[in-house]
This record gives structure tokens, C-alpha cells and sequence, in this order.
């Protein structure tokens, strides 16, 4: 069994103030920030947050499941604004998904510069249909780091400017 499940958030921050951070390793240590009792940490393990990153995702004691994952990002764009990243070992694969791929992206909204879509969809092909309520879960937990990401690009959208002069 195949399919994909998406959640959005819309938010009035521009597109590109927020993909700075939704799009970068920057979202990975917010959600080890407010979840502690989900996530104790990530370690990347190559790259630099663009496309042939390798991160692991550690899991905190008690999370039921694996210990942690890695996750690849396949595609950083940040013109098209778009992060796809596959699990590659490790959590979910463990739990009866044969893949399981993260999409990110945030979409300006027409006419409003200020303003954009955050949107997190799971691809995921099942190994064992048992697991299907994990989709659900990881969906929900998927939104609610967009909603994490939310709150620190509202707060801090005039501070995340890059300089490069």
C-alpha cells in the first residue's frame, strides 16, 4: 500500500523569510528544542543543510520505536523553495514502511508578498499494513513542527535576515 498525506499552514511571513528556516537544518533544531520529550538531538553526518545532507535523528528515551533515523536530503531548492528527504535507515523503515519520504515546501501567496503556505507532505510505501496509524501520527508531528517554525519566523521574521556585505 502506497500513498501521501499533506498538511497545510498559511502565515504572514513572505515566502522567502521563511524558507530560510523551514528549508535548513535550522528546523531540524527547532524541533529537537520543543520536543524534548520526543527528540533528544541530530548529529549531521555530511554535508551542510543543501542537497546530499545526511542527518540522524535521535529519539529520546521511551519513544517507542528505533533509537533514531537518518534522513538524506535528495533536494534542497531554494528557488523552487522545495527540501525532499528520504528516510534512509533506521525509525520509521523499522516500523513496517518499505520508504518514506519528507516533502517541504512554502508557496508565496498570489498577491500577497507578505505572505505564504508551509507545506509538509509524507510519501510513503507500506511494507506492512499494520503500520498504517504511524502515518497519521507522523503527519500530525510533521505539522506540528510547521507550527513550531511558524511561531519562530512570526517572531523573529525582521532577525533572520542574512548580510552578506
Amino acid at each position: 500500500m502506497e500513498g501521501s498525506v499533506s498538511r497545510k499552514l498559511e502565515i504572514n511571513v513572505s515566502a522567502s523569510e521563511t524558507w530560510k528556516t523551514y528549508g535548513s537544518l535550522q528546523l531540524a533544531t527547532l524541533a529537537v528544542n520543543a520536543f524534548p520529550e520526543t527528540y533528544t538531538g541530530y548529529q549531521v553526518l555530511q554535508g551542510n543543510g543543501h542537497a546530499g545532507t545526511l542527518i540522524e535523528v535521535y529519539f529520546a528515551p521511551g519513544v517507542p520505536g528505533p533509537a533514531s533515523y537518518k534522513q538524506a536530503y535528495t533536494v534542497v531548492d531554494d528557488v523552487k523553495r522545495v527540501k525532499i528527504a528520504p528516510t534512509t535507515e533506521g525509525g520509521i523503515l523499522d516500523q513496517g514502511f518499505k520508504s518514506y519520504v519528507t516533502r517541504l515546501d512554502v508557496k508565496e501567496k498570489k498577491g500577497k508578498p507578505n505572505e505564504c503556505t508551509m507545506i509538509g507532505t509524507i510519501e510513503y510505501v507500506l511494507e506492512d499494513e499494520s503500520a498504517l496509524p504511524l502515518v497519521q501520527s507522523s503527519i500530525d508531528g510533521l505539522y506540528d513542527i510547521m507550527i513550531v517554525v511558524a511561531y519562530y519566523v512570526i517572531t523573529h521574521k525582521n532577525n533572520t535576515n542574512t548580510n552578506t556585505n
